[in-house]
Order: structure tokens, then sequence, then C-alpha cells
């Protein structure tokens, strides 16, 4: 009976803590499923592919640019279509932080986009962002809330 007893124990103290270790390797894992997803949203983006660049966010996803608000995944892809002349050189997101609970995650870093219209010379901006992803039942991370905010004028 003591060796019985030795091993349950045994068991429940190492338990926890080879679930923490579990779920440490997990979180790393959807950190870095996150920030793949993110890196082919800004591809998807430079390349003017609306329909990989809707794929990154959820149907019922929600788009809060400044000054808007977009429903739906089939809106968000439109929002994103280049209007005109034109063209996304250079996209990034950088998380500075990625908090993961269960099948929900927040997102917080810096966006910067290089962007060019007709001949002009190019424009950079960067700014915050704010994303709230949601793992699906097919195990993929996708948007459903993002938000950003482009730099005051003074800093």
């Amino acid at each position: 009976m003591r060796p019985v007893f030795i091993l349950v124990a045994a068991a429940s103290l190492t338990t926890p803590a080879l679930l923490h270790a579990q779920a440490s390797r997990d979180a790393a894992a959807d950190r870095e499923a996150i920030a793949s997803a993110g890196r082919a949203f800004s591809a998807a983006y430079v390349a003017n592919d609306t329909k990989a660049l809707g794929d990154v966010y959820a149907d019922s996803a929600t788009l809060l640019p400044p000054g808007r608000s977009v429903h739906g995944r089939e809106a968000i892809r439109s929002y994103f279509v280049w209007k005109g002349t034109y063209r996304q050189l250079e996209h990034a997101m950088v998380s500075d932080r990625i908090t993961v609970d269960g099948d929900l995650a927040v997102d917080v870093g810096t966006w910067t986009s290089v962007g060019r219209r007709g001949d002009a010379p190019p424009t950079s901006a960067s700014g915050t962002y704010l994303v709230v992803w949601v793992r699906e039942s097919d195990g993929r991370w996708r948007i459903l809330y993002d938000m950003w905010h482009r730099p005051t004028r003074d800093g």
C-alpha cells in the first residue's frame, strides 16, 4: 500500500509542473501561429491579394480603422482593395505583446506601412494596433477585432 501512496503522491506533485510546462509550450506555439498569421496579412496586403487577406479574418470580424467601422469578412476584403493608383509597397505588424487565454488572444504592437500613389514618392506611416484573435474550429487563429490608429502630429 505504501508504494502506491508514494507513487500517487509523486504523480500529484509532478503533474501540475508538467501541465504548466505543456501550457507554456502551447502558449509559445499559439503566439508563433498568431505572429505568422500577422505576417500572412502583411504579405497579402502588399500583394493586393484581398482573398488571402480576408482569410486572416473571422467571418464575423469587425475592423475599426480610424473613424470607421467595417463588419464581416467580405466587407473587410472590400475595405483593403487598393483605390485608384495607390500601391502598398511594404507593411509589417510587430507585436509588443501577445496574451493568449484559451481560444482568444490579444495582440498589441506597432504597424508600419509604405505606400505610393501613382508616380509620387513613397510615403510611410506607423502607429499602434490592437488585434483580438480567435482560434476557430479548424485550429487556425483569425482576427476577430482589428483596430489601429495613426500617431498624432505632435508625437
